[in-house]
């Protein structure tokens, strides 16, 4: 069984922070995923909401902000761009990240523009990174400018989401337990692995792998950890 620390190791620290990553490492992770947003001036950082409220208590848009601001905020000193996560990552060879791509800000600032620039900020480490979203034209541009592997982040379990999935032919296929069909069926089958998240067990953990599942994406990285 394969973990992947799902915002790093977020069931101890603040999600989406330096800090949260390397403690997942710490204990054994391999693999990490977190989050991108993109500021007033299309500064990556790492975050999950396109508001700091939930993290920080600071109640600001992402699009509100500009690169200058964020580095003199107190309130958001956790929040880091992605050219400092890109840091962390060279000097942990060993890890591989998946860099999920927020709806929110491709609807503000544009799909390619923020693939582009996401690209772009992540060339130093681009090798350790898998592209993943769940808008597939993102996915499907990311394949075409210069990510190397790619994950589609599926909404729904049902035809219409297989024959994308069939068509977009990602790396990895990702999906939220609760939209999996409660039974003992195989997953959808293809040319990925399959990633499942919001797993809080290993019970439920060792069933997804008997269905086909690669690789389990928890916040409770200490858990599952084995």
């Amino acid at each position: 069984m394969k973990i992947v620390a799902h915002r790093g190791f977020a069931s101890k620290y603040s999600e989406n922070t330096l800090e949260a990553l390397s403690e997942a490492v710490k204990i054994g992770a391999t693999m990490v995923e977190f989050d991108v947003q993109f500021t007033k001036d299309l500064t990556p950082i790492m975050i999950h909401d396109d508001n700091f409220i939930r993290t920080t208590g600071l109640n600001l848009s992402v699009f509100e902000i500009t690169q200058r601001e964020l580095n003199v905020k107190v309130e958001l000193n956790q929040i880091c761009e992605i050219d400092e996560v890109m840091v962390w990552l060279k000097a942990n060879q060993g890890v591989t990240a998946f860099v999920e791509l927020k709806q929110e800000s491709i609807t503000f600032h544009g799909l390619e523009k923020c693939v582009n620039a996401l690209c772009e900020s992540c060339d130093s480490a681009l090798n350790q990174c898998i592209f993943i979203s769940f808008n597939p034209d993102a996915v499907k541009f990311a394949q075409e400018c210069g990510f190397q592997e790619t994950g589609w982040i599926v909404l729904s379990y049902d035809e219409a989401a297989e024959k994308i999935s069939k068509e977009l032919s990602p790396d990895y296929l990702f999906a939220d337990v609760e939209i999996i069909p409660d039974d003992d069926s195989k997953l959808w089958e293809g040319n990925w692995e399959w990633v499942v998240y919001e797993v809080t067990s290993l019970e439920l953990a060792s069933k997804l792998i008997e269905r086909g599942v690669k690789f389990i994406e928890t916040k409770e990285v200490d858990k599952m950890l084995i």
